[in-house]
């Protein structure tokens, strides 16, 4: 019984706050030096496509390198919608 319990509670998808908490700690980790605390820095194309933004954190753009081989999709999903509100606030 403990053993599927444990399981479960290992398949469960994080919740919203918890995606909400990592895109955070993403963007203060790799990208607050270039874009800024608010988002307010280097461009950041709010009406860019997701797959435009996806594409340009997996590749990189410019001086920004590529993050492919760190975030998965649902990282680099998550962080977009962070930059995004940072941007719109």
């Amino acid at each position: 019984m403990i053993i599927l319990l444990l399981m479960t509670a290992i398949a469960q998808e994080p919740t919203e706050i918890e995606h909400d908490n990592r895109a955070d700690r993403l963007y203060k980790t790799f990208c607050v030096s270039c874009h800024g605390e608010r988002n307010e820095k280097t461009p950041y194309l709010v009406d860019n496509t997701a797959e435009e933004k996806t594409k340009a954190i997996k590749r990189g753009k410019e001086s920004m390198p590529g993050y492919s081989w760190l975030l998965s999709d649902t990282d680099i999903a998550d962080l977009i919608s962070y930059m995004d509100n940072l941007k719109t606030e």
